[in-house]
């Protein structure tokens, strides 16, 4: 330790701890990286009873291991003896077994083999006649039901369902020279020839085009494709491309597939629209449900007349009461944009004139017997009056009546 001795003096007094210093770095201590306390043993003595105790442990343990072990090596054949299985004199177990057929690739049989009920085997419902030269099938038809549609059509199913949808049968057809050209075809199932008519009207897009009558159903066509109602059934046969060996394996599959399901009478419509109004009969579209956006309107035919976008319907109830009911929804339905028109001379008995608010059009509404009858979006007055009048008329007609029957009941089976 420094000792001050006086001005300028002092002196080392190495007896004398010296003070810290803040300012100096004391210089590391060595510390072990290893634990330096040694286990220690708590007990003061062992016994000897314990050690003896612990071998006679171990050794019934190793025991067990050789016994173990050695009955492993030797086993008792008497157990696997089982006198209640031997035969004792009982007939033997016949075994049935498949005769041995040769496998056939289902659409790779000459044109004309048939399987059960008239089609090629694995491709029911679909007929023999879809496989001809120069297409094969690439698998068996899928069959979709209203449980796994969604598989099949993601964001459609609610389309088709609308229109009584049952089954969906598919079927993939490629061409053998070029697998590049493939036609797909799905056959509906809809219940009822209204519901693959309105199907296919409403999926018919050109205008320039329409559908037309043909063999009791309606057909209808594009570029690539194929569209064609049976009865019951709709088909759809979908090309990849616009290839000319699409379309003609297209057209012969149209008459091949009216050939293979029944036909059905062509709705009562089609003698009014067609026949008495002398109106195209691929114009014709059925509605089955959320007529006009109101939730109350169903079964309705419809057709848009040429040139000025007028529309005019007719829907068919089970009595005259119900019809004028249907017809006094719609007129509240209409004018909640429209206010009432006066009613012209000559206008049918009953008629309900309303001019749409916005648009500027005119929409008409009346009733005939059982039958509700209107016209949407007429230009004037007098272009709806008169078709209101052609559509009584037509209804009216002698010769249209006797075409015309009752409703038929939807008898569909589970």
């Amino acid at each position: 330790m420094l000792t001050y001795c006086g001005p300028g003096r002092a002196e080392y007094d190495p007896g004398v701890a010296a003070p810290s210093d803040p300012y100096v770095i004391p210089s590391p201590r060595e510390e072990p990286v290893f634990n330096t306390f040694r286990r220690k043993v708590l007990r003061p003595f062992y016994s000897m009873q314990e050690f003896r105790v612990g071998m006679v442990i171990l050794g019934v343990l190793a025991a067990t291991l050789v016994w173990v072990v050695w009955r492993g090596m030797h086993p008792e054949l008497a157990l696997f003896a089982a006198p209640e299985l031997e035969s004792g004199g009982k007939p033997p177990m016949e075994v049935y077994e498949a005769p041995v057929e040769p496998w056939v690739e289902p659409g790779t049989m000459p044109a004309g083999a048939t399987g059960g009920g008239g089609s090629v085997a694995g491709l029911a419902p679909f007929p023999a006649g879809v496989v001809s030269e120069g297409w094969r099938v690439t698998g068996p038809s899928e069959m979709f039901d209203e449980t796994n549609l969604y598989n099949k059509i993601n964001g459609r199913e609610a389309f088709y369902k609308s229109f009584g949808f049952r089954k969906l049968h598919c079927l993939s057809l490629v061409a053998v020279e070029n697998m590049n050209v493939t036609i797909d075809l799905e056959l509906f199932d809809l219940g009822s020839v209204e519901n693959a008519i309105g199907a296919l009207a409403a999926e018919a897009s050109n205008p320039e085009s329409p559908p037309r009558i043909e063999g009791g159903g309606m057909v209808y066509t594009t570029r690539n494709g194929g569209f064609l109602s049976r009865g019951g059934f709709y088909a759809r046969l979908v090309g990849s491309d616009e290839d000319p060996a699409i379309r003609k394996k297209i057209a012969d599959l149209v008459p091949v597939l009216r050939a293979a399901f029944p036909a059905g009478e062509l709705p009562w419509a089609f003698a009014l629209f067609a026949g008495r109004l002398e109106l195209p009969p691929g114009s014709l579209r059925y509605e089955k449900e959320n007529v006009f956006s109101f939730g109350f309107a169903t079964d309705f035919y419809l057709v848009k007349l040429p040139g000025d976008g007028a529309e005019i319907y007719v829907s068919r109830r089970d009595s005259a009461e119900a019809a004028s009911a249907l017809a006094d929804q719609l007129v509240k339905g209409l004018g909640a944009y429209g206010k009432p028109v006066e009613i012209p001379p000559g206008a049918p008995e009953g008629a309900r004139l309303l001019r749409h608010e916005y648009l500027g059009t005119v929409d008409a509404v009346a009733t005939v017997e059982a039958y509700v009858l209107g016209v949407r979006l007429a230009k004037t007055t007098e272009v709806a009056v008169e078709w209101l009048g052609r559509l009584r008329n037509g209804l009216s007609a002698p010769t249209v009546e006797r075409v015309i029957e009752p409703a038929a009941t939807d008898e569909r089976t589970e």
